[in-house]
Parts: structure tokens; sequence; C-alpha cells
């Protein structure tokens, strides 16, 4: 070795050969590169390379990625990593938090950034159930709801968690509609005195833009095997026979939304559907506190020590579920087609928009 530190033989050979090396890379990576400016991908190949290098950089031998106090771990058998948050980092005792941010949907390749997809939750709540350490569950919820098949899927099983863990709602800025419809599944419900919350509703919407067509000179033609298949085509009126079908299916979920509040929160039906509480009004934390919809005003800090009271101890470390990263998932998302889901973005309808699915029922509060 030390001929290759030196000035020896050895020492110019290696530099010469070495050379003749980085020459022959140089020249695979500079054609590398100038092929991809030319087709217009030289941003991905930079992205995988980065993403690769985070990879390798960050992440240890057993899988294991640490960054001061926000450790992750990469288990093999578990499908989602974790985030450490709070509490003793060794501690066998520990409480899950579940993220619920954005709309709830089950359309699984929906933005991750601004919806909540029912499935990823599911699995969540899957993995905190096997875990033995796990004591206890938060849900940590930030949404104005969602699909009612997606709220119902989540809701259901939180009730099946809670046989055998505690699960606590933290209600945050927004928690309305479907997000109230899985908090109803968890006890203790803890909201923020400023919450927006409640809407204890069903809503459909669809477009009517017969006006327009009959301006324009344009005609909708559809044929249909039934008089009520096309019951929301947008180019004609509704018939009142239309009009009572879409109200019967609106009316019979919310029967349904009325039964989980009440049997939640022990407020008899007949009284949410002949008060505020049932009109799909929104309301404040305080006001929800008052109508008894929620038990506690609080913070995050609160619905961890309300875990800690039920799952009989102290000192327990607290973490958040976070989606391992996908290389597939990843690709995927580049080589996605565009998506059959409408994305709606309108004055006063929020900043970033969301997907909305033509003909499903939804719990969201009028504006979404």
């Amino acid at each position: 070795m030390e001929n290759f530190r030196g000035e020896g033989q050895t020492g110019k050979t290696y530099r010469e050969v070495n050379g003749r090396q980085e020459g022959i890379f140089r020249r695979f990576f500079s054609g590398l590169v100038t092929g991809c400016m030319s087709c217009g991908c030289l941003f991905l190949l930079v992205l995988a390379v980065a993403t690769g290098f985070s990879i390798y950089y960050f992440c240890n031998n057993d899988g294991s990625c640490k960054d001061g106090k926000n450790s992750v771990s990469l288990s093999p058998g578990n499908e989602y990593s974790e985030e450490y948050i709070s509490g003793p980092e060794e501690s066998s005792r520990r409480i899950a938090v579940i993220r619920v941010n954005g709309v709830i949907t089950r359309d699984e390749d929906a933005p991750l950034n601004t919806s909540a997809i029912s499935g990823n939750i599911v699995r969540q709540l899957q993995q905190a159930l096997e875990d033995g350490t796990v004591k206890a569950v938060i849900m940590d919820l930030d949404t104005p709801g969602g699909e009612v098949t997606a709220s119902d899927e989540v809701y259901k099983k939180i009730l099946e968690v809670r046989k055998t863990k505690p699960v606590v709602a933290m209600m945050n800025t927004l928690c309305a509609s479907g997000g109230y419809y899985i908090a109803s599944a968890c006890s203790p419900i803890v909201a923020n005195k400023y919450t927006l919350t409640g809407s204890i509703g069903v809503i459909i919407s669809a477009w009517n833009y017969k006006g327009l067509f009959d301006k324009i000179g344009l005609k909708s033609e559809v044929y249909t095997s039934g008089k009520m298949k096309d019951m929301l085509n947008g180019a004609r009126e509704r018939t009142p026979e239309e009009a009572a079908l879409v109200k019967d299916l609106v009316m019979s979920a919310y029967d349904g939304f009325v039964q989980v509040v009440s049997s939640s929160r022990k407020i008899p039906p007949e009284k949410i559907k002949s008060s505020i509480i049932g009109d799909g009004r929104v309301m404040d934390g305080k006001q929800a506190l008052e109508l008894k919809l929620v038990d506690k005003l609080g913070y995050f800090e609160d619905a961890v020590k309300e875990a800690e009271k039920l799952a009989s101890g102290k000192d327990f470390q607290v973490f958040r579920y976070e989606e391992k990263f996908s290389f597939g998932r990843f690709v995927n998302f580049l080589l996605s087609k565009a998506p059959s889901t409408v994305l709606v973005s309108l004055p006063g309808e929020g900043s970033e928009g969301v997907r909305i699915r033509k003909g499903v029922l939804y719990f969201l509060p009028y504006g979404y």
C-alpha cells in the first residue's frame, strides 16, 4: 500500500490506470447526461440518483434510519415505518399516532398530500392492532370529511381495535362530517377550542348545464336501459321522480350517520335530527363541547395524556406511522395516466382543490 501513495513506479502505474478509468467514466456519464438532456429526462435521472444516495447514506445496514430524535424503523415485517415523536425511545410501551389528513377517499391513486386514503388508514390500524408493544392509538384528525364508504371503513376498523386497545381522537384545525364520523368511533374525543367540526350530514352534487347548452345550441343524446340510468345527467333537468330517488339515497346515508353519532355520544336520534346538531352546520370546539359532541378541549399533549390514562401507565414512547418509500409506487406515480376523477378548485372552495368522484355520496361540508 505504501507504493500506491508514494512516488514509486507502482504509484505511477496506479495513477495512469486510474486516470484512464476516470476518463472512461467521465465520457460515459457525459454521454448519459447528454442523452438524457436530449430526451428531457435529466431531472428524473438526478432525482433517482439523489433518492438512491439518500437511502444509502441515511439508512443503516439493518434497514433502520436515524436523524437525532426522529428515528424511523424500517422493520421488514411491517408495512409502515415509524417516526418517533416523544417519550422514552427505549420504552416497550408505546402509543401509535395515525394521521387522517385531507379528504377521505378509497382512491388508492389519490395524492397523499391532500388525501386520506382509507386503505392506508385501515392497514395502519391493523399494524397497531398486531403490535404487542402498542398499548393505545391516537387518531390525529385534520379533515373536512370525504366519501361515505371510505369513512365507514375506517370507523369499522377503529371499533375493532377498541375491543383490545383504547383509541383516542384528536381533532385539529378541521374535523367535520366524515372526519367526525371517524372520530365518533373513538373515546374520548379531544378537540381544540377553535376546531371546526360537526357538519353532520350527507351531500351529493352534480352540475346542471342545460341552460348553457341551450344558449350555444348543444344537445346531449343518451340512450339508457332504464329511465333512472342517467338520473344525474347534467344536460337536462331532474324529473320529480329522480329528485325523490336521490333524496332517498342521501337520507338513507344520513340516517346511518345519525345512528353512529347517537350510539357514540348517547344522544337520542330524534334530538340530533330536530336540533342544530344534525342540520349540517359547522361549529367550533367550544360549541361541540356544549352539545356533548366532544369530551374535552385541549391539544395533542392532552390526547397523549388521555391515551396514557386509558392504557394504565406512563413513560410511553409516542410515534406515528409513515408510509415506506416504494420505488414501484414512485414509478407508478410518474407513469400514471390522468385520473378518472375531477379536480375541483373554484373560488372559495379550498386552495388546493379536491378530487371529487362523480356520483359518489360524501360526508362533506358544502363548498368541497
